[in-house]
């Protein structure tokens, strides 16, 4: 058996009065040196091959909707002086989300050249802060072995590098979430207060990023109390508690704002079906039964698989988000070694009562793990990638268990064992790896290209459109071109509008709010629409029908009727065709 190292021996662990009485020992000193420069590189230099490889397509057409969209839109919004909204058809909307991803994209989108279409590279910058943050992290708590194994795991997880390529939270989300616990571990060991207050500021936008991610003060306050020598002095308490305040302080008075309370959400505006109450989007039988067909499972199923590892197997990779970034993978996050090297970390750990530095991000990990999987299990919506921001624990301990198994490798089952985990683990991470590097990136749709080389024919025109109108403002600049919806159904593999969709189904149920102009709303013709845009043609002002051409078959054929109401009014001139759209000038009769 390789002898462990002097720092993690048992010892030592014996000849500390400190350990032998139950407490962690001395905390660790972070000691980064070139050698971890060069790793750290190499390590980046990886994840960002594997980045490209996965392409940029997911990212440039705001794919998946309407997350994407409304994430971008909010930024370009809150850059255009709008406020935190949505705009589209003239009218400004609230958002759904929280503003603390939409004010990062925001901070960035001048550097990117206003182009919405390359918000997703915000998403890949904040990967390689994540994996960079992982490895320091772990050097800090355990030791540089483990730090490069664990950025290598994160690196490689397949689900953590196709939405590095989407404008989603949720790898931003696990970004800040790291700076923010190596900001606690400082703040810890060194009593500063400028490293609480940090610590603060970062946990207070993690929240405002999404707001679950504020279970992160259970693992915070278990580190601090179950960790000694106990630092909960009061001038740190309100360095922290200030630093805290900042963001959701800010989120609470743009939902006073706009809702009229701070406790109320862009949620409960379009989706008050399921947002009555606090408790409406969370129910017992969620565990077993999904709220929606398109999920294979219940929620039990849908988390535990891909914590185990084992969601390939039985073809969980279709859900959700995961059907498209993870076209070609086997697991969603890590392959199942993974997770009994994690927990033999955590045993190894808790074994030798290792350093406080150890045992405050073991107790602050798994403390924010525990309660976001719980929170999740009841909820309506359901996607692994919602657990990302607490997962870099399990990347850590795994890391950490994988170098102190083989240490302590000895002949006997458990030996073999061990080296079957190993040679399961790298297999499948070459395999992978190995996949993704060979198979070509995804082809970049023309949807966004297509548009942007219409977009100059389009100033001071009317645009009538089955593709959803906040893209089109995004996308093809609403500035000086009035969007009209063509109708408001939703179908599948379009960009349709969710949006308006949603207005109408507002509308049915009793609200009174302005919706966007609709030529054809719940598939039924809008009459006056109708006139008023064969007004805008006969006063000179160019009117256009542009449809997506990746409409079914099943959509045309229940538009059709309705596009027969429509010869009373215009005749079709086509203007153009692409790969992706069709551009037709509606002129009237």
């Amino acid at each position: 058996m390789t002898p462990a190292s002097p720092r993690h021996s048992s010892d030592s662990a014996s000849s500390d009065p400190a350990r032998r009485s139950g407490n962690a020992g001395e905390a660790s000193v972070l000691r980064f040196k070139g050698i971890d420069a060069a790793i750290l590189a190499l390590l980046l230099g990886f994840a960002l091959l594997l980045i490209v490889r996965t392409g940029s397509a997911n990212g440039q057409e705001l794919w998946p909707m309407v997350d994407a969209i409304e994430y971008a839109a909010t930024a370009v919004n809150l850059d255009r002086g709008l406020g935190p909204v949505l705009h589209f058809g003239g009218y400004s909307y609230p958002c759904r989300y929280t503003i603390g991803y939409p004010l990062i994209l925001a901070a960035a989108y001048p550097l990117l050249g206003r182009r919405p279409e390359r918000l997703c590279l915000v998403t890949a910058l904040t990967a390689l802060i994540a994996i960079a943050g992982l490895y320091i992290l772990t050097l800090w708590a355990f030791e540089r072995p483990s730090a490069i194994l664990a950025g290598l795991l994160l690196a490689t997880s397949p689900h953590f590098i196709g939405i590095s390529t989407c404008v989603l939270s949720d790898v931003p989300a696990l970004a800040v979430v790291v700076l923010a616990v190596l900001a606690f571990l400082y703040a810890e060991e060194k009593e500063s207060l400028v490293a609480s207050a940090l610590c603060g500021l970062l946990t207070g936008l993690a929240v405002t990023i999404r707001v679950t991610n504020g279970a992160i003060l259970a693992g915070m306050l278990a580190a601090v109390l179950l960790v000694r020598p106990r630092r909960l002095g009061f001038a740190p308490v309100m360095a922290f508690a200030i630093g805290l305040a900042a963001f959701p302080g800010l989120q609470a008075w743009v939902n006073l704002h706009y809702f009229g309370s701070i406790f109320s959400n862009g949620y409960v505006f379009w989706r008050p079906e399921f947002y009555s109450s606090f408790f409406a989007p969370f129910k017992l039988s969620y565990l077993f039964v999904p709220w929606d067909p398109v999920y294979q499972h219940g929620n039990l199923l849908s988390y535990a698989l891909p914590m185990l590892g084992i969601d390939g197997i039985l073809g969980q990779l279709t859900l959700s988000t995961e059907a498209r970034t993870l076209a070609h993978a086997r697991y969603a996050f890590y392959p199942f070694p993974v997770v009994v090297f994690a927990g033999l970390g955590v045993f190894f750990a808790i074994r030798r009562k290792g350093n406080a530095s150890t045992m405050r991000a073991m107790y602050l990990g798994f403390g924010f793990l525990a309660p976001l999987l719980l929170i999740y299990l009841f909820y309506l919506y359901v996607d692994p990638r919602f657990l990302l921001p607490a997962l870099f624990i399990v990347f850590a301990a795994a890391g950490y268990g994988l170098v102190s198994a083989n240490r302590r490798l000895k002949w006997g089952w458990a030996g073999f064992a061990v080296i079957a985990l190993d040679v399961v683990l790298a297999g499948a991470i070459v395999v992978e790896t190995v996949s993704r590097l060979a198979t070509p990136p995804p082809p970049l749709r023309k949807l966004v290209v297509d548009v942007l080389a219409i977009r100059p024919r389009l100033t001071n025109a009317v645009v009538v459109s089955n593709i959803s109108l906040q893209w089109l403002e995004l996308i093809a600049d609403g500035k000086r071109t009035e969007f009209v919806g063509l109708n408001s159904l939703i179908a599948p593999e379009m960009l349709a509008d969710f949006h308006l969709h949603w207005l109408y189904d507002k509308r049915s149920a009793g609200w009174s709010g302005p919706i966007p102009p609709t030529l054809l709303p719940n598939g039924k013709l809008d009459v006056a629409e109708a006139r008023k845009l064969a007004e805008e043609d006969k006063n000179g002002r160019p009117v256009y029908l542009l449809l997506l051409a990746r409409a079914t078959r099943e959509y045309f054929a229940e538009v059709k009727p309705e596009f027969a109401q429509l010869d009373r009014y215009f005749t079709y001139e086509k203007i153009a065709l692409y790969p992706e759209v069709g551009l037709y000038r509606l002129k009237a009769r």
